[in-house]
């Protein structure tokens, strides 16, 4: 399987929400967060997708594989690929999951959850705090 990651361009826009949609996650950052998003494509299909979120703090997010293409290392490349540029930028990356084993295999721990409001202004403002599954998690890099 020869998967070419790359970065992604406004061509890319429609397939990565359609990504982002599979797993009910958020569309409407992408245009502002584009130039900071890559994409896995394989024979021209574009197949994953990944973004390193760069505000008050540096956040991995976005991430999403085609079903069909998943259980192939393709999600493990594209998170390798943003912490790569991560590291770049700053200390340590912060994300919030569904999926803490996955990226408990890529060295992130977890935090506990109050500390959520406290990283992200959005959950302290969330009506579903309360009942969210996300994890956080971080990845000291540095």
């Amino acid at each position: 399987m020869d998967i070419e990651l790359r970065k992604a361009t406004q061509a890319d826009i429609k397939d990565i929400k359609t990504l982002l949609s599979f797993y009910y996650l958020d569309t409407e950052k992408v245009e502002k967060n584009l130039p900071e998003f890559i994409v896995a494509v394989l024979d021209k299909k574009t197949v994953g997708c990944a973004c390193l979120d760069i505000g008050d703090i540096v956040e991995l997010r976005s991430i999403a594989v085609l079903p069909a293409y998943r259980n192939k290392g393709i999600g493990s490349r594209l998170v390798d690929a943003i912490l790569t540029r991560a590291a770049d930028l700053a200390d340590t990356v912060y994300l919030r999951t569904t999926s803490p084993a996955f990226f408990g295999k890529k060295g992130f721990v977890r935090l506990q959850n109050e500390e959520k409001k406290l990283i992200w202004k959005e959950c302290a403002q969330c009506d579903k705090y309360e009942i969210c599954r996300q994890t956080l998690m971080k990845r000291v890099l540095r």
